[in-house]
């Protein structure tokens, strides 16, 4: 007798590597190819400089470039999401992460720059409250008041 639960398990791993293809093989071709650096920048640009602009990149160091790179360059351009879902779930996973204030901020901030309403910024941290703990929502929470209140 075969264990169906393994049979699955190998099917679906054979089987999901055959749909994942790259952009490339996808036959989407980008209009014009750009580098990870020009596409963090790009990114960054459209969401008001956050986490701070060039000043605190050129603080990061190394840090700073990889930020940009890799997390606006790599993670934050590709397809799939915009940039409101994507700044959203950031939000979320920074408010349940705790004690990560001033990238909360930054992100509130982010948002905000693409025209996010405060009432679904307000949302989003309410709903990380059963899951990732009221104490944490609550420090996310006056992070957006902080920021409201300073006419952001």
């Amino acid at each position: 007798m075969v264990d169906s639960t393994k049979s699955d398990h190998r099917r679906v791993c054979i089987q999901y590597p055959k749909l994942w293809r790259s952009v490339k093989e996808s036959g989407v071709a980008d209009p014009a190819p750009r580098s990870r650096r020009e596409r963090g920048l790009e990114r960054l640009a459209e969401l008001g400089d956050e986490p701070g602009g060039a000043e605190f990149l050129a603080r990061m160091g190394i840090l700073g470039d990889w930020v940009v790179d890799f997390a606006f360059g790599d993670v934050h351009t590709r397809p799939g999401l915009d940039a409101r879902e994507r700044e959203l779930i950031i939000l979320a996973v920074l408010t349940t992460l705790g004690s990560s204030d001033p990238q909360v901020r930054a992100h509130i901030r982010a948002l905000r720059a693409i025209d996010v309403p405060w009432n679904e910024i307000e949302e989003t941290i309410l709903q990380t409250a059963p899951y990732a703990g009221v104490p944490r929502a609550i420090n996310a929470m006056k992070v957006l008041r902080d920021e409201q209140e300073a006419g952001g």
